[in-house]
């Protein structure tokens, strides 16, 4: 079995408005501060994406400020709530045996997109294993318009491509809610950390990874949130914020230390060690210590007339 979760992307909003005045549970209308840019059939979500209450419905009509629904909503928005069409109403969930191959559309894998899930739109794929290969598509169910397989990104199962979620990195920055940074940003930075990682312990372990452990989950939320408070704020911005990043990035340099030493060992789903490298690292100290070493003929060649040593019980003389 895999599990599947499809992120809804920002592109695909486009007019945005605001609530006029509350909308009660089971209502079958809204009054909109502007209509401009809607129509009958278009799709329109209710508050942001990812909060609880969001909803994603379809407009019938619309008479001046009034949208009349195809059904009623099922929670309460107060006035000066945001209302933004949305492009398409579903997803549609494909898999491959290889990552470049001919992608079949799961059986059961059209779903609703679920705006009220800050991680995207969930799908379980009962047959699925950690070898398949798997893309999301959007599909407007009322003009039957699909976006293209080839402008899909191609993810392996068991989420084998990353370490951690867009949305676990927003809850590790204390960013749920902040709505002006763009997945796309965050998926930046979660790369650039998972790169990170993977280069800096590939010195014990062979990378990439054969699976992705639970503190290399913790490490990269680490490492991208630490990251993104320090870039998108700044010092100047906000002091307070920018110490909390530099704190993250301390912790997980901290850990990362501890598996390049060996003090810290990465174990997978089975709890074993995940494959390591032949080549280690090895250390040794310079320390002299006169009743053990032997100085060599090197620090005996002072009968040579031509030579002139200093001392080599006392080097520094």
């Amino acid at each position: 079995m895999q599990i599947l979760n499809a992120t809804t992307e920002s592109s695909i909003s486009s007019e945005l408005s605001y609530l006029s005045a509350d909308v009660a549970a089971n209502a079958g209308s809204l009054t909109l501060e502007n209509v401009q840019g809607f129509a009958a059939n278009d799709y329109i979500v209710i508050e942001r994406i990812g909060v609880e209450t969001a909803e994603l419905i379809k407009i019938a009509s619309i008479t001046g400020q009034i949208l009349t629904l195809t059904d009623n909503v099922s929670f309460a928005h107060k006035k000066g709530i945001k209302i933004q069409k949305i492009a398409f109403n579903q997803r549609k969930f494909y898999s491959s045996s290889t990552k470049t191959g001919t992608y079949a559309l799961l059986t059961s894998g059209t779903v609703d997109i679920e705006v009220d899930r800050p991680d995207g739109t969930f799908f379980e794929h009962t047959a699925g294993t950690s070898s398949l290969w798997y893309k999301a598509t959007y599909y407007n169910e009322t003009t039957d318009v699909e976006t293209t397989l080839a402008d899909a990104i191609a993810t392996q199962g068991s989420g084998s491509n990353h370490y951690t979620s867009i949305y676990d990195i927003r809850k590790q920055a204390g960013f749920e809610d902040a709505f002006g940074i763009l997945d796309e940003v965050i998926s930046d930075y979660r790369q650039e950390a998972e790169d990170e990682f993977e280069g800096r312990i590939a010195s014990r372990y062979s990378t990439p990874l054969s699976s992705k452990p639970k503190i290399g989950r913790q490490i990269v939320n680490l490492l991208a949130a630490g990251n993104l408070l320090i870039k998108e704020y700044g010092m100047e911005a906000d002091i307070e914020t920018s110490k909390s990043g530099a704190r993250m990035l301390d912790r997980a340099n901290e850990l990362i230390e501890k598996i390049v030493a060996g003090t810290l060992q990465l174990i997978d789903e089975n709890g074993s060690v995940v494959g390591m490298t032949g080549n280690q690292r090895a250390s040794c100290s310079n320390t002299y210590v006169d009743s053990t070493s032997l100085k060599g003929e090197l620090f005996n060649a002072d009968t040579d007339p031509l030579i002139i040593w200093k001392d080599p019980d006392n080097p520094r003389s």
